[in-house]
């Protein structure tokens, strides 16, 4: 243990130098107070501690520049990697700075951490750091005016990350908490009552882009929507980034509802890969309804925030109307009904046919000549039904037409005909809507 130091210095190597140094045991540092105004602090690079590697206490490091208060660029610990008490600062760079670092047991920082950084390496920078074990936050305050609080790039964590009762504020595009392409093999999240706060003004807040996550995920609500948890009317947009982000359930405190609201109201921008990735773990569960509803809102958003994507104006109005029509290919059920209303208009068509006078003696629709009626005698109602549906219909199916049809001579046959090509191409239309819901041919996932 080494405990109780006081040391200014000037130097670009550190005040406290243990750059390639081994420690076959655990290694404790305890109530030190460092100060460097032109370089690190403590500067332990590629260190090699055969146990665990502690700060804790009243330890103050003030260093300066872009290696950071606390640097421990590549460090190699057998154990745990654990900082309580430690106040690092940085006016001019990153104020933990443990890049490519390697920690066989647990990353932990706890209760009266406070780091201040400064610049877009992070105040907080794990970028590339690989951990055997479990990644916590509790309890820690990271500060960044001009960067990310939290930077964990390609980050490694074989267990569990668990960030709670911390406030994480930063300023980046990339976001204030930036875990871009991390590896987690537990689950991870804050939990919805984790009393995590990440401050990012009106931008991006969290960033799980590429995020791969082998159990559940779970993120504190306030953290998408910090004005007013998941509500709808949350001041702040844009405050999550889940593209291509994978996971094998949602955490607890989390419904499917609630994940597709911050999909749909707390991002940047349209993303397939978000609503695909939800309806992948839903459809694992075997909620299919829920899967449908999701693939549904995906296509309403796409139209909705990218319609250049899907093409002209006439191929939106056309997906516009694919999702009234038939909810985008999951919604069958509504194609059979549009079916049933247009072969009922059909039928009404043929039936005003028959109420309608052309000439004398004549109707729009009447008996035909070859019938064993003479031309112009009305024909009866279920006949004027029948002639409709057999007109409306793509393949003639009641016969009618061999006793009662339209008089394509007169204006009005000829109106009422135009009418029912209309109603024919309506019906060829939505039997293919139905047959192809009904046999998935149209549910993509783009």
């Amino acid at each position: 243990m080494l405990g109780q130091v006081r040391a200014t210095g000037h130097s670009e190597f550190g005040v406290l130098n243990l750059i390639h140094a081994r420690i076959a045991s655990a290694f404790e540092l305890r109530d030190a107070e460092l100060f460097n105004n032109a370089g690190p602090a403590l500067m332990a690079d590629n260190i090699r501690v055969g146990d665990d590697l502690i700060m804790r206490g009243a330890i103050r490091a003030t260093g300066h520049g872009q290696y950071g208060a606390i640097s421990m660029l590549g460090a190699n610990i057998t154990g745990d990697l654990r900082l309580e008490g430690v106040q690092a600062t940085n006016t001019n760079g990153p104020g933990v700075r443990a890049h490519r670092a390697r920690v066989s047991g647990n990353l932990v920082l706890l209760s009266g951490t406070r780091i201040t950084g400064h610049g877009r390496v992070g105040a907080l920078n794990l970028v590339g750091v690989h951990v055997s074990a479990n990644f916590q936050l509790r309890n820690v305050e990271v500060t960044n005016t001009d960067g990310p609080a939290l930077a964990a790039r390609r980050m490694q964590v074989q267990g569990q990350v668990a960030l709670e009762e911390s406030r994480l504020s930063g300023n980046d595009l990339d976001g204030a908490v930036d875990l871009r392409g991390v590896l987690v093999g537990g689950s991870f999240g804050s939990g919805p009552r984790s009393g995590l706060r990440v401050d990012a003004g009106s931008g991006l807040a969290l960033n799980l882009s590429e995020m791969v996550i082998g159990n559940a995920v779970a993120i504190d609500p306030t953290v998408a929507c910090p004005v007013s948890g998941l509500g709808e009317q949350c001041l702040f947009d844009g405050r999550v980034m889940l593209n291509d982000l994978s996971f094998a359930a949602l955490g607890p405190g989390w419904t499917w509802g609630q994940w597709l609201h911050v999909i749909r109201r707390h991002t940047f921008a349209y993303h397939a890969s978000a609503y695909q990735r939800l309806a992948a773990v839903e459809r694992a569960a075997g909620h299919d309804g829920v899967v449908r509803r999701v693939l549904i809102a995906q296509q309403t958003d796409l139209r909705r925030d990218n319609p250049d994507d899907l093409g002209g104006f006439v191929i939106r109005r056309f997906h516009w109307l694919w999702g009234v029509l038939s909810g985008y290919g999951f919604r069958a059920r509504r194609t059979a009904a549009a079916l049933l209303v247009v072969l009922v208009i059909a039928g009404a068509l043929g039936w005003c046919a028959g109420q309608i006078p052309t000439g004398p003696g004549h109707l729009a629709a009447e008996r035909v000549s070859s019938a064993t009626a003479a031309a112009g005698v009305p024909c009866s109602t279920v006949e004027l039904v029948g002639l409709g549906l057999d007109r409306g219909l793509p393949l003639a199916m009641t016969g009618m037409r061999a006793r009662c049809d339209l008089d394509t001579v007169s204006h009005a046959g000829q109106a009422f005909t135009a009418a029912i090509w209309l109603v024919q191409l309506a019906v060829w239309g939505l039997a293919t809507l139905a047959l192809a819901g009904y046999t998935n041919l149209v549910r993509k996932p783009g």
